[in-house]
């Protein structure tokens, strides 16, 4: 099946395999729209955050309760994650753009939702070794709000395990969230 079910659209960076838990109660702010999005090595040739990267919370970014009360941001490190945002906060060109609409960021979460996504860090925090994915890696969120197996960087906090990991021919990365 060719569509968003297969995983091989090209503009969706979450497919959603298991949802536990889906919540559209936080509204975004404005760095929800704006935010520059990077990675640790924005240079190099295989990264997955590009300069055509849109702005804003992106599918598959992990997120956080916001400094104002009822928000929810994009993770940095150093909150606690709440969960997986599902949607590009500024949508797509020629389709829905339900965030700019509505104002809510729609996120997965909970012990056992597992997801597929091409979004997530290539190297280590100080960019200079890539990153492997392995089968039980556990995941963090990065300081960029982006998925990584680096331990010990931001808080700390362990929100997921790689279930199938990315390969060169198969760029999307299955986990499992555990909390």
């Amino acid at each position: 099946m060719i569509g968003e079910g297969s995983g091989i659209v090209q503009d969706r960076g979450l497919n959603i395999l298991l949802r536990v838990s889906m919540n559209t109660l936080l509204n975004l702010v404005d760095t929800g729209f704006t935010a520059t999005n990077t990675c640790y090595n924005p240079t190099a040739a295989d990264v997955r955050i590009t300069s055509d990267t849109p702005n804003g919370i992106l599918a598959g970014q992990v997120i956080e309760a916001g400094a104002t009360n009822g928000t929810v941001a994009k993770y940095d490190g150093t909150g606690q994650p709440l969960g997986v945002a599902i949607n590009n906060a500024v949508g797509y060109p020629y389709e829905s753009m339900s965030g700019v609409a509505s104002g809510k960021c729609p996120y997965v979460s909970g012990s056992g939702t597992v997801f597929t996504t091409d979004l997530y860090e290539v190297y280590n925090s100080d960019g200079a070794a890539a990153l492997v994915y392995a089968a039980g890696d556990a995941i963090y969120g990065s300081a960029n709000g982006l998925l990584t197996n680096q331990s010990g960087i931001g808080s700390g906090i362990q929100i997921g395990v790689v279930i199938i990991a990315p390969t060169t021919t198969d760029p999307f990365m299955a986990v499992q969230l555990i909390r």
